[in-house]
């Protein structure tokens, strides 16, 4: 049975592994415990054990064969039958700050973990912005000119 830290290290590391960024990033954000507290509070017990045993596995295998590592976490923890999609609410949880009843992501099953994890959701660094109404740019930044699209050939 999962005891409340047992697994926190490989919560860290497998959310690194999943989100692209590094875990001093996500440490950085102040939400890892929170985070890891509302796996634990939605997830059975039995399910997080399973859940991390396998993470631990992936994350042994990342350290001598990524691109295996990469097939296994596709096939085995991103399906909607594999731990009911655990793999795809730990990437909503960080990228958007809201926990998913419904792992297919139907805003509508969503629920805000709190007001930090809006402030502090990945979506706003990757998108290189801030949140609105949270971690304003600073005085004089509107008079910087943004990135045009066009400068990363994308096309919308």
């Amino acid at each position: 049975m999962t005891n409340s830290t047992e697994h926190f290290d490989t919560f860290l590391a497998i959310s690194a592994w999943l989100t692209g960024y590094e875990p001093v990033e996500l440490q950085g954000t102040g939400m890892v415990q929170t985070y890891y507290s509302t796996l634990r509070e939605n997830i059975t017990a039995i399910d997080l054990d399973a859940f991390f045993a396998e993470s631990d596995f992936i994350l042994a295998k990342a350290q001598t064969d990524v691109d295996a590592a990469k097939v296994r976490t596709a096939s085995h923890l991103m399906q909607n039958s594999s731990f009911n999609s655990l793999g795809k609410q730990i990437i909503l949880m960080w990228y958007i700050g809201q926990w998913f009843a419904d792992p297919s992501g139907d805003p509508n099953n969503s629920v805000q973990i709190n007001a930090q994890s809006y402030v502090e959701a990945l979506m706003w660094p990757t998108a290189d912005t801030h949140p609105p109404g949270a971690k304003e740019p600073g005085f004089g930044s509107w008079a910087v000119k943004p990135v045009s699209v066009d400068t990363f050939n994308v096309t919308l």
